[in-house]
Order: structure tokens, then sequence, then C-alpha cells
């Protein structure tokens, strides 16, 4: 024996998934703010790039120098 479902029960149904799917799509279109986060990294990474370089030139300074000791001597 087959029971049919009510019409109404059918379409509270199909009114609650399109409610609940319209809910869903609007607070995936909620916005981000991302200004702090990529302050943060562009801060972060200017610093490490420059250590980076300061680190490069110092011992590319020091390798001259120890050049210029070693020629005095030889």
């Amino acid at each position: 024996m087959k029971v049919e479902q009510k019409p109404t029960i059918k379409i509270m149904g199909r009114t609650f998934v399109g409610t609940s799917a319209l809910l869903v799509a609007g607070a995936s279109q909620a916005a981000i703010d991302l200004g702090t986060t990529t302050t943060a990294l562009v801060a972060d990474g200017t610093s490490g790039i420059t250590a980076v370089g300061t680190a490069l030139i110092t011992l590319a300074g020091i390798a001259v120098v120890f050049k210029w000791i070693k020629a005095a001597f030889f």
C-alpha cells in the first residue's frame, strides 16, 4: 500500500530547501577584509628581504676585505 504525501508537505519542503539555499548563498558572498593580513605579510616580507640582503652585502664585504688582507701578505 502506497502512502502519498499531501501537496502542502511537498511545497513546505521545497520552500525550506530553497530558503536554506538562499541563506547559504548570501553568506558565501559576505565581504572578507584582507587589508590587515596583507599589510602584515608585506611588512614581514619586506623586513625579511631586507635582512637577507643586508647579510649578503655584509658577507660580500667581508670576502673583499679578506682578499685585500690576503693580497697584502702574499
